[in-house]
């Protein structure tokens, strides 16, 4: 493993600790060391979510290791199925017990008769892959193992997947996703996938009329929901003027659903003011270039916006592994300037190389050498930041605005500089 100043690419199992802990009555026991389960914790409460899920650790020493001891995860599994009576126990191996090969399957079967609660194995360790990889996962177990076939339906509601708290802005982009459903649609959401949702409404989930996924990881739940519960799906988020239209558009053709063309009138005519009035404000830059570095749909949603503000693209840096079910998906102007699951010596370097105009990028990436003039924090993890006002979105018409009104600021301020 390379020296990383700041943090490595996070494990497949901090992306299910992630998925999982913004749940309300969520119970998980997690079969290692407390020290470990302590540190995921605490990385996660790093974030700017709110950690609502019931969290245990079995705690074990180097004779449980030494001989695969399971007894303290039974009785663990007893003790809080009998005390505080949950629907549902996840059951996870810590790295240290997925490496001396607990089967932790094998123990939520034998288990299973004598405990009300039912038992989800999660069979992840930390070693499959990224985060990305364990968000996709978990949300896809959520729909598998929670989701309640309905024949009641909740007239003129969605559910959003996709919107989970290791998204650096996830508070505020979906109170704008909900504004513009409900100003141009007249529909109200029901289920989030997963944060600040509960138990309840993961169960819940099939009452609704289609699901809009938010992030390349949840394409996997939504085509189950689609197959199992006859939801039907789109994938995409609204970045920009256009795009945001864009997204707007394709959900009324694909769901034929009635617009309200005079909120849309409004929301372009304020907008097209402010982005004339950015162009003109940067139209004597001599060097327009950006450089992203996040999370997939974040940077590749940003950088359209960014294009659309006259500015120009030179490198899109995804902080994890491609997922699979994008890689036919990636638009094809950006192909060649697209690189996946970069360390951070690798980041630092081509920075460090690269005069551009403005960096869009996680925390520690911005405390990185570079060469930038103007730079914004875009994604995790918060080095400074701390995001918990709920109106500052990156997407929709809000997201254009308060993206130009910091890119208006950070110009205003490097000329008083």
């Amino acid at each position: 493993m390379e020296l990383y100043k700041y943090f490595p690419t996070p494990s497949d199992r901090m992306g299910t600790l992630w998925t999982l802990t913004s749940i309300e009555d969520v119970y998980i026991i997690e079969f290692g060391p407390a020290g470990t389960t302590h540190f995921a914790i605490e990385g996660t409460m790093g974030l700017n979510g709110e950690h609502n899920a019931n969290v245990f650790t079995t705690h074990i020493n180097e004779t449980d290791i030494s001989f695969g001891d399971q007894e303290r995860l039974e009785k663990a599994i007893e003790e809080i199925d009998a005390g505080h009576n949950p629907k549902y126990i996840f059951i996870m191996a810590s790295s240290i017990s997925a490496i001396i090969g607990t089967d932790i399957e094998s123990v939520c079967f034998e288990m299973q008769p004598k405990i009300n609660a039912k038992l989800i194995p999660v069979t992840t360790g930390g070693f499959s892959g990224d985060y990305a990889l364990g968000v996709e996962n978990t949300m896809h177990l959520l729909c598998k193992e929670i989701v309640q076939e309905t024949e009641v339906k909740k007239l003129r509601s969605y559910n959003i997947i996709g919107n989970n708290i290791d998204s650096y802005n996830f508070l505020s982009d979906v109170e704008e996703i909900k504004s513009i459903m409900k100003e141009a649609f007249g529909f109200e959401s029901n289920t989030i996938f997963t944060a600040y949702t509960s138990v309840d409404d993961i169960e819940n989930t099939a009452c609704s009329e289609f699901n809009l996924v938010l992030r390349g990881e949840g394409i996997k739940a939504a085509d189950y929901l689609e197959k199992e519960h006859n939801l039907p799906y789109y994938y995409g988020k609204p970045y920009g003027l256009e795009g945001t239209m864009e997204w707007i558009n394709q959900i009324k053709e694909k769901f034929q659903l009635k617009l309200d063309q005079q909120y849309i009138g409004k929301q372009m005519t304020l907008l097209r003011k402010y982005l004339m009035n950015y162009k003109f404000m940067t139209r004597a830059l001599d060097n327009k270039k950006v450089v992203l570095v996040g999370d997939y749909d974040i940077v590749v949603g940003l950088a359209s916006l960014v294009e659309e503000l006259g500015l120009e693209v030179e490198k899109i840096i995804v902080k994890h592994k491609m997922c699979k079910k994008i890689k036919d998906l990636i638009p094809p102007r950006y192909a060649t300037r697209i690189d996946f699951d970069k360390s951070e010596a690798e980041i630092e370097e081509y920075l460090s190389e690269t005069p551009v105009y403005l960096i869009l990028a996680d925390g520690s990436t911005l405390e990185l050498a570079n060469q930038s003039e103007i730079s914004l924090q875009i994604g995790n993890p918060n080095i400074v930041k701390r995001n918990i006002y709920p109106y500052t979105p990156f997407v929709g018409f809000k997201g254009l605005l308060f993206m130009i009104q910091n890119l208006i600021e950070l110009e205003n301020k490097k000329g008083i500089a």
